[in-house]
């Protein structure tokens, strides 16, 4: 069910800090879509937390970006949710073509985990 269908809605009602990212795919050549364990619904004292999904549509452009040095990290000793706890999920630009810039912002506070230029954006509850 789609719960939020655009930028403006998904920042007005969630918070993404410290929810963590637990899948990415693509759903076809052109939609990217990033499954988020939402942290704070266990604040709002419920019960378990929400699988959110991220959907960003129409892609132009993803950078994925991620330090040499985790990979060089043996799997067993990775703690994959701190690597992939989300810091910050921000809109940067849209262009006059309307394509939106997302960054999406994990364990490394100055570089994006994700880079994202896509034409829309929508969440999901899965």
């Amino acid at each position: 069910m789609i719960i939020a269908n655009n930028y403006k809605e998904i920042k007005d009602h969630f918070d993404f800090t410290d929810s963590i990212i637990t899948d990415m795919k693509w759903n076809n050549p052109l939609d990217l879509s990033i499954t988020i364990d939402y942290y704070w619904d266990t604040q709002e004292n419920r019960e378990e937390n929400r699988i959110l999904a991220l959907h960003f549509k129409d892609c132009l452009d993803v950078e994925y970006k991620i330090k040499n040095a985790i990979l060089e990290i043996s799997r067993d000793d990775i703690h994959f949710d701190s690597l992939f706890t989300i810091t910050r999920f921000e809109n940067v630009e849209v262009n006059s073509s309307g394509f939106h810039y997302f960054h999406i912002y994990t364990f490394d506070y100055k570089e994006p985990l994700l880079k994202i230029i896509c034409k829309q954006v929508q969440l999901e509850e899965v």
